[in-house]
């Protein structure tokens, strides 16, 4: 009889099964309905052995040609339902995320309306030597669904491409291509029964391709990976009401040198939370694990209890850190658990309890970051000026660049609340080279210097100079707009690393040879590093307002400042205070020795024209 191909499918299939049952298994619905059709594909196998069987005995012995007709629609009845239960492993999860419910539906109904008139229509059977097979309206019928539920099939995979991962692209189309080829072969060679052999090595090549666990395994410690984790929250925010979870890392605050060392640290690490129960453990970083749970009294109570042998460890110090979700409603999905896990995971507290409110403050710092790239994109940076007042000579001689961002209807955003968000992200770097290149913009026009400007003051953060040739890109920028280097000053905060502060010399030597001058802004609020301050090759020192303000406020601070007016001074430097407010402010900054005022006293940062008609107006009152 013509069964070998079903039979070494069967054999490789009952393999893998064998392999799928030993293995550590992540409960995830795209898993389980890949087993169900794995399943379907077997029973499928079965009864095509088993049709064969019945059309030669019918044929040869006088078998009963009803129950060979029946074994042959179960047969078609299962290659079908094994079509759909592909459709569903294929499909469903792009189906559900894009709410195609009309497509579900359909292949529902087909696959139902489908089965009744296979039961309903009439089939027959043929066998000739090793040429054997099934037709009629119910074969027909089912290979009319059969090839509806493939091009449903190809058509999601191409359509939604874009959204999945490559390698799940290429393996769905392996496996409806191996179909159709072996569909097509058969056609021609009748005798050659490829189809179900076919469904099986589609089967194998899903399960090597995508639903091989030792992917999701972290190799160390067995436990499971950060991709499986991302998996599988995606499958509880999914098809869970709520669940909680925690993080936790556990860190062994003796100094490992040895790989091996550092290995069983984490290994025994690995080995406490595996004790606490059914639970999956992931591994998602060198010593942090998260632990899912359907409770959150559960979850908070097993935290406690790792918590608890953590803080009992003596042969090692150990320091154990917790996120704790008690519900997973709070977020939104999988990226925005891994966002507030990034975002606290260096906090100072030994237990951060996701909350509410903390969720929306990083929800309000992505839309601060999408707000700063869309304000990048379609050029809603601006800068506006603050007038800076020379004592001695009576007149407004400078001016300090402030970045601004504009909404889409106009409104105007505080620096404060999206420039902490573009440092941390690493924006400032763009915001920066834009405020620059609007600085000699305005500067080419020659404007300012005509009403008095010598130099204009533009902030540069440091992470600029950790990037390319910072250097480079201001002396550029100075010999495109054609502009003399002194109508720039560079001001600098007083908060780089130590490992950038080298560079950040290098790179202001360059500068200065070119006649660039530097400030360093925020004195008194930053570091206060007197090595930092007195290696800097600054021009001018600036005293941050709250510095300015805390002289009226502070007998300390008062003393403080005239010290280091003395100190700016012998070092042939000049003193800028920032925060200037009131007559009688500005007129003990003078009895103080500063040599120039900025503050709303004066003028508010205020937008390009606006500062020139500013200047226009002093010189005319003068």
């Amino acid at each position: 009889m013509n069964i070998e191909l079903q039979l070494c499918g069967l054999v490789m299939l009952a393999v893998f099964l064998v392999f799928i049952e030993r293995e550590k298994k992540l409960n995830v619905k795209n898993r389980a309905l890949f087993l169900r059709a794995f399943i379907v594909c077997i029973v499928c196998l079965v009864f095509d052995v088993l049709s064969i069987i019945c059309i030669h005995e019918a044929v040869y012995d006088g078998f009963s040609p009803l129950i060979t007709r029946m074994v042959c629609k179960a047969y078609i009845i299962l290659l079908v339902t094994q079509g759909y239960c592909s459709f569903l492993y294929a499909c469903l999860d792009i189906a559900i995320r894009h709410r195609y419910r009309i497509v579900r539906i359909f292949s529902l109904t087909v696959y139902f309306v489908g089965t009744a008139l296979i039961i309903a229509l009439p089939i027959d059977y043929y066998m000739d030597g090793r040429l054997v097979y099934s037709y009629g309206p119910a074969t027909l019928c089912a290979y009319v669904m059969a090839a509806i539920y493939i091009s449903i099939i190809f058509v999601f995979t191409l359509r939604n491409r874009s959204i999945m991962p490559h390698r799940r692209v290429i393996a769905l189309f392996t496996w409806q291509g191996t179909w159709l080829v072996a569909a097509m072969v058969q056609f021609i060679f009748k005798d050659v029964l490829l189809i179900s052999f076919a469904s099986a090595f589609g089967m194998i090549i899903l399960y090597s391709q995508l639903e091989n666990p030792n992917e999701h395994i972290d190799r160390m410690t067995g436990l499971f990976t950060q991709n499986a984790l991302s998996l599988y929250l995606n499958d509880r925010y999914k098809y869970s009401d709520s669940f909680a979870f925690y993080t936790a890392r556990i860190k062994y605050l003796a100094p490992f040198t040895e790989l091996d060392i550092r290995r069983n640290a984490v290994i025994r690490s690995a080995r406490g939370f595996l004790a606490l129960g059914k639970e999956p453990i992931f591994r998602i970083g060198d010593d942090m694990f998260c632990i899912v749970y359907d409770s959150s009294e559960r979850a908070y109570k097993k935290l406690l209890e790792i918590k608890a042998r953590a803080d009992g460890v003596t042969d090692i110090p150990v320091e154990a850190k917790f996120i704790y979700f008690p519900d997973s409603r709070i977020l939104s999905g999988t990226d925005e658990v891994f966002d507030f896990i990034h975002h606290y995971d260096d906090s100072p507290e030994d237990i951060v309890v996701c909350s509410e409110d903390l969720v929306q403050k990083i929800r309000n710092r992505k839309d601060i970051y999408n707000l700063i790239e869309t304000a990048l994109r379609d050029d809603r940076i601006t800068v506006h000026y603050q007038p800076i007042y020379n004592i001695a000579e009576g007149r407004f001689t400078s001016a300090e660049a402030l970045v601004r961002i504009l909404k889409e209807d106009g409104t105007m955003v505080h620096p404060c609340d999206f420039i902490p968000v573009a440092e941390e992200n690493g924006q400032i770097i763009r915001l920066g080279i834009r405020v620059f290149e609007k600085v000699c913009e305005f500067l080419a026009t020659g404007e300012p210097q005509r009403l008095g400007i010598d130099y204009i003051e533009v902030n540069v953060s440091v992470a600029q100079f950790d990037h390319e040739n910072p250097a480079g890109f201001v002396r550029n920028n100075i010999d495109a707009y054609k502009l003399d280097p002194g109508t720039i000053n560079l001001e600098i905060t007083e908060t780089a690393d130590n490992e950038l502060l080298h560079l950040l010399l290098l790179n202001m030597e360059k500068l200065i040879k070119m006649g660039v001058s530097f400030s360093l802004d925020d004195f008194g609020t930053g570091r206060s590093n007197l090595d930092y301050f007195v290696n800097m090759p600054a021009d001018n020192i600036k005293f941050d307002m709250t510095f300015t303000q805390g002289y009226f406020k502070n007998d300390r601070i008062k003393h403080v400042m005239k010290g280091m007016v003395s100190i700016v001074h012998d070092m042939k430097m000049k003193i800028v205070a920032e925060g200037v407010e009131t007559k009688a402010q500005y007129d003990a900054m003078v009895k103080l020795g500063i040599d120039y005022i900025q503050g709303y006293y004066f003028s508010k940062p205020i937008p390009a024209q606006e500062f020139l008609d500013f200047l226009k107006s002093r010189r005319a009152s003068a």
